[in-house]
């Protein structure tokens, strides 16, 4: 029932705010196109970061490969994609809710609640991110960990529960390895816990070798893989030392974290149902902290926690550990893009609890009844009518939805793609310059013929002098310019230019063709 019901939920969200949903003419990210065409590629031969440069990770990769099995040419694949791993993080939303809300209606309610708000967010971003396939490894870490120090603590945590929390590191690691702060933070916490609670020195230390050993047990796909291709020096060298070495800035730590506070406060304007919902959250559990201090008086006819959740000392630490260190990892490199954040969206859970606990206590004070342990007839009425609500706002919220008005039939992408297509060239050789990958290898079923098959931002001469070889001696049979006409192309004619203007991005595209010879 749980599982269906954020199935459910899920394939509302995401026909409703992904651009790679059927009801949108084409997903335009340029990142996510480039995420497809490595995946579409892997089962092609290719091998990522030896024969094609991107810098994330292989389980991302692996994940658009099979979103290509479902469809090479649109993201209907992708768009599938997005709702498995949305029904996996709204089950561990659900599972959260579940731990502090005392009825079985409320989480039904608030799960698509807190659906809508994580997923119409602007850093949501048009959808298929990193981060958003990575979300539901920080969902269920989440659980995990709350659950521990909610009921179990001051045992000691199980060595089985440490092992998937490094499993689900480890597979962070290999989408996107900037949200792993929040695993660290999540064995500290164990670490630490162990120690404080359980006085087991020696279990805490077992388990950080048992929670490097999940992470570790991750490798063994990428080592394999890359091992028969004799790759793993390039899957290190791209993946790991680029991103850590070339991709950071170079800043003091007292400019760093000015750096950070100012990307935050940006996000937060940018975000501020999102962030509003967690300080809402952060308030509430700040209080029932303070109270669980305060003795209350026996005697009472109306108990505090009717309103307010009891709470322990290391239950908050504990969630304000994962958040900063989260916050911490992501922007310690003092770069931020607009979906970077999307996985401290997850935290909105937190705003949703105090919110339903409180409804739970009205509702017992008025009607001096405990709560149903099953979904009546009138109660399903009343959750689907919260599922029917949270669509309609994710139409009225969601900052993707005014693309819908967009059809193929106006959309340059699919107007180069037709004249590519109709030019008689048999496997037409395609080069993606002045930007990242602009859809063309997508719609028109093509593979890259650069290692650079997209305009990178490191190593820009490189990637320029590498690109224009393939002009320069007429391999490629068509050019693709991002942004400004194409340079070095006296081979080539200017066969079709278009702007696309749009309230997310207003660009020109130019498309050059090879010269008769």
């Amino acid at each position: 029932m749980v599982f269906s019901w954020c199935l459910l939920t899920s394939i509302v969200i995401m026909t409703i705010c992904s651009k790679s949903s059927f009801l949108y003419a084409f997903n335009l990210w340029d990142d996510a196109n480039s995420y497809f065409t490595m995946g579409k590629c892997m089962f092609m031969g290719y091998v990522p970061y030896r024969d094609l440069f991107d810098q994330k990770g292989i389980f991302l990769y692996s994940i658009y490969a099979i979103a290509s099995l479902i469809s090479r040419t649109t993201f209907i694949g992708v768009y599938v994609m997005e709702i498995i791993a949305c029904t996996i993080a709204l089950c561990a939303v659900f599972r959260i809710l579940q731990m502090y809300l005392r009825s079985i209606t409320g989480p039904y309610v608030l799960t698509p609640v807190v659906g809508m708000i994580i997923y119409t967010s602007k850093c949501f971003w048009w959808g298929g991110s990193a981060e958003e396939f990575l979300f539901p490894f920080i969902m269920w870490g989440m659980f995990i960990s709350l659950r521990h120090f909610r009921y179990t603590y001051p045992e000691a945590m199980r060595y089985k529960y440490v092992l998937l929390g490094g499993l689900f590191a480890g597979c962070v690691f290999h989408i996107k390895f900037n949200s792993l702060g929040f695993f660290f933070a999540w064995m500290a916490m164990v670490f630490f816990g162990d120690i404080i609670g359980a006085k087991a020195v020696k279990k805490a230390f077992v388990s950080c070798l048992v929670f490097l050993s999940g992470m570790a047990a991750t490798f063994i796909p990428g080592l394999i893989y890359f091992g028969i291709n004799n790759s793993i020096y390039y899957w290190f060298y791209v993946y790991v030392y680029k991103n850590v070495f070339e991709y950071s800035k170079s800043l003091g730590l007292s400019e760093r974290f000015y750096k950070i506070y100012d990307i935050m406060t940006d996000h937060m304007y940018d975000n501020k149902i999102v962030y509003l919902t967690i300080f809402l959250g952060a308030l509430y559990f700040t209080v029932a902290l303070v109270f669980s201090f305060i003795p209350e008086d026996k005697y009472k006819l109306i108990k505090r926690d009717i309103v307010v959740i009891p709470l322990s000392v290391m239950e908050y630490v504990n969630i304000a550990m994962l958040l900063a260190f989260l916050i911490l990892v992501i922007f310690i490199g003092g770069v931020s893009i607009t979906y970077y954040p999307f996985p401290i969206n997850g935290f909105v859970v937190f705003g949703a609890v105090p919110v339903g606990y409180m409804c739970e206590g009205v509702y017992r004070l008025i009607t001096r009844g405990d709560f149903k342990e099953e979904l009546t007839k009138s109660l399903r009425v009343l959750v689907i009518l919260a599922l029917v609500l949270t669509g309609i706002g994710e139409y009225f919220i969601s900052p993707n939805v005014q693309a819908m008005k967009l059809t193929a039939d106006k959309l340059w992408l699919f107007h180069f793609r037709d004249y590519i297509l109709q030019s008689g060239i048999e496997n037409p050789k395609i080069i993606n310059v002045n930007g990242f990958d602009a859809g063309l290898y997508t719609v028109t079923d093509t593979v890259p013929i650069c290692y650079y098959y997209q305009t990178q931002t490191l190593n820009m001469e490189e990637v320029l002098e590498e690109q224009k070889k393939y002009t320069h001696d007429k391999i490629a049979d068509f050019v693709i310019s991002v942004g400004s006409e194409a340079e070095g192309v006296s081979d080539y004619d200017l066969v079709m230019e278009e702007e696309y203007v749009a309230p997310d991005i207003e660009l020109t595209y130019y498309l050059y063709e090879k010269k008769a010879e």
